[in-house]
């Protein structure tokens, strides 16, 4: 006879998520905004809308976008005699810009988890006190231990999430060694500039390599705070500082201040700094609206559901301030367990960087355009 014993007092077993035990695991580990962020920051916004509204005006329609601009005459054009004979027309100058890069990511989701999460839809509606799907992530991702429809709810959303921090990392490598490949000079010819902002002794603070980047990029003319993209190094162990740790006595600066306000500059850690950069001391600098983020929406407008594919626009999780398009398609194979939806998120973008021909020979700022390279070491 088979044996038919069972130990006793064995009960079913439990499934419980690392996530809902708050245990660091992929899924609640932060997105680093990196590069995007660092383009989608308040003082670069303001920036490039002309040039993002023409490439892409809402209707899912890409178009190529032909940017001008006009030359500075210098102190060789400067008559030192009055005459009558005038100087020529400013000419206009032409760069033809085009969206070509693709980064998409997709996973698969089966027919019975949608059809929960679209019974559980309402519940979260109701739990969440709104119908705006972008609070209700936010609002039904932050109530305690899952239970019944509400976590399946939070299971998709945690997949949409997964999959995009591969798609920021993706794209924010493309575009750090694309605004890379677009720094000019800085003022004077030198392609890069060394800056010790860090004592190597102690780790303490080198306010005067600071103070030498805030002179070098004020001379150049540029409005507004710069904004720096780096890796790892010394400049992202100052921004992190604390001046509770190197207090405004030690210093005559508070660094908490030079950190979250706009006195010297903003910082941007990228995860790609050093496969991009060459080094965990490298970073990027730009002016606001030097390096202007330039996506190409499909799914804007009037677009929807089109046979068994629905097609949509979303804030990218983890990075809200970033769009994407999101397709989900229906996979039917005839038995209901075979039966399954593909989901992608995908994006069309690229970055619009300055001329490095914004000024002509004899210009103090010929080879300038707003972006430079420089090193943040220790002292």
């Amino acid at each position: 006879m088979p044996n038919t014993f069972s130990p006793p007092n064995i009960c079913p077993a439990v499934l419980t998520s690392l996530t809902d035990n708050i245990i660091n695991n992929s899924s609640n580990v932060r997105i680093h905004g990196g590069t995007l962020a660092a383009l989608h920051d308040p003082s670069n916004l303001r920036h490039g809308q002309i040039i993002q509204r023409a490439n892409n005006d809402g209707t899912g329609h890409s178009k190529e976008v032909r940017v001008v601009w006009k030359k500075r005459l210098v102190q060789a054009d400067v008559e030192t005699t009055k005459s009558c004979v005038s100087g020529s027309e400013l000419p206009y100058f032409e760069e033809v810009l085009t969206v070509e890069n693709y980064a998409g990511i997709s996973f698969q989701m089966t027919e019975a988890t949608v059809r929960q999460f679209c019974a559980a839809y309402t519940e979260m509606e109701r739990l969440a006190g709104t119908n705006d799907p972008g609070m209700i992530i936010q609002r039904v991702s932050g109530i305690g231990a899952a239970q019944g429809a509400i976590s399946v709810a939070r299971e998709i959303f945690l997949d949409f999430q997964l999959a995009a921090n591969a798609l920021v990392q993706k794209m924010n490598n493309v575009l750090l060694n694309a605004i890379e490949a677009g720094a000019g000079t800085w003022v004077g010819g030198a392609a890069t500039q060394p800056f010790q902002i860090q004592e190597a002794t102690d780790g303490s603070i080198n306010a005067g390599g600071l103070f030498a980047f805030k002179q070098q990029y004020d001379i150049t003319g540029f409005m507004g705070a710069p904004i720096i993209i780096g890796g790892a190094g010394p400049l992202h162990q100052v921004w992190m500082n604390d001046s509770r740790y190197f207090g405004q006595a030690a210093n005559g600066i508070n660094f908490g201040t030079l950190r979250d306000g706009t006195g010297i500059a903003q910082f941007y850690y990228d995860e790609n700094g050093l496969s991009a950069l060459g080094a965990q001391n490298a970073a990027v600098v730009f002016a606001p609206g030097s390096a202007v983020y330039t996506p190409f929406l499909q799914y804007e407008g009037n677009f929807g559901r089109i046979a068994n594919m629905d097609r949509f626009t979303m804030p990218i999780p983890g990075l809200p301030q970033v769009k994407c398009d999101v397709r989900i398609q229906q996979v039917a194979c005839g038995a209901e367990a075979s039966e399954y939806y593909e989901v992608w998120m995908e994006c069309y973008y690229d970055v619009f960087t300055a001329p490095k021909t914004l000024f002509q020979t004899g210009d103090n700022l010929n080879g300038v355009n707003g972006i430079f390279e420089a090193t943040f070491t220790s002292a």
